[in-house]
């Protein structure tokens, strides 16, 4: 069994060892690549130290394919302008482009902390669904899932969040990409991300593309890590900001652009439901909602 792991970092040395040290399928093959957006905290070198932790007589320059007890690992530098769904498209461009046969991808967010044996439960529950692609449930440190994926009402284009106790009642509409299991064949035929998006949306939207393909995506009926779900204060949904504010930060990257947005929602839902639904934000920040 040979899986490849994707995540791509910027700046959080701490956060990102913290997830690959809790990785410990010990009885899987796994190669690492990780597109780091030209960080300057350590993170580069810290992943490399971690690498070389068993093999001491490594190079350590980060273009160089090394040589892990568990398999091999890549570092690829960015330009420190990828975001979440740029860097993730350029490893799965990357991957695409050197394929080597694995059996699995699993693209991570490097803030999750993984429970043991995380990957090999996941893909038991892929070979449970017929070999389907398996977004891995996490929680919060209060005991709350997370992440993990939604389903649609696709006539109001409202997504509701599945729990672990509802994740056999069907298929996911879209998954979040914390911790997500894709079969490589599978993979080669989706291909990477949408490049129209910079930072969020592209998860949600590759599992639409999954659906159109007549792929279904399931949840892992147990959790298989940790990751507290995004804060909203100091975000454009912080009520307690002044509303200048709050617009500043909805169209910045990290925020909710509004080219992206409706391009999501028109793709995915039509048009009426982008015209309507890319308004919503700016009644919610006028009204203070």
């Amino acid at each position: 069994m040979k899986i490849c792991i994707l995540l791509t970092t910027y700046n959080r040395e701490k956060v990102t060892m913290r997830a690959l040290d809790s990785i410990d399928d010990e009885n899987l093959y796994i190669d690492y690549l990780v597109v780091d957006d030209d960080s300057s905290d350590g993170t580069r070198q810290a992943i490399r130290d971690w690498n070389n932790r068993e093999n001491p007589g490594d190079t350590g320059e980060e273009e160089l394919t090394q040589r892990r007890s568990e398999g091999d690992l890549r570092i690829i530098r960015g330009s420190g302008s990828l975001y979440w769904a740029g860097g993730m498209r350029k490893g799965m461009e990357e991957l695409l482009k050197n394929d080597s046969g694995y059996d699995y991808l699993v693209m991570i967010n490097d803030d999750v902390v993984f429970y043991p044996g995380a990957l090999t439960k996941m893909i038991g529950r892929s070979k449970e669904k017929g070999d389907a692609p398996v977004s891995g449930a996490v929680r919060d440190s209060k005991g709350r899932i997370s992440y993990g994926g939604v389903v649609y009402d696709m006539k109001k284009a409202k997504p509701t969040q599945v729990d672990i106790t509802e994740a056999d009642t069907g298929p996911l509409d879209a998954m979040n990409c914390n911790c997500f299991l894709l079969p490589w064949e599978i993979f080669r035929k989706a291909g990477a991300f949408d490049p129209h998006y910079v930072h969020s949306l592209a998860d949600y939207d590759y599992g639409f593309r999954l659906k159109s393909l007549g792929v279904s995506v399931w949840l892992t009926a147990e959790f298989v890590g940790e990751c507290d779900d995004n804060d909203i204060a100091g975000t454009w949904r912080d009520r307690t900001l002044p509303r200048l504010a709050r617009l500043k930060k909805k169209e910045a990257v990290k925020g909710l652009p509004r080219k992206q947005w409706y391009y999501y929602l028109k793709k995915n839902f039509g048009l009426s439901q982008a015209l309507w639904h890319s308004l919503t934000p700016y009644i919610r920040i006028l009204l203070g909602m």
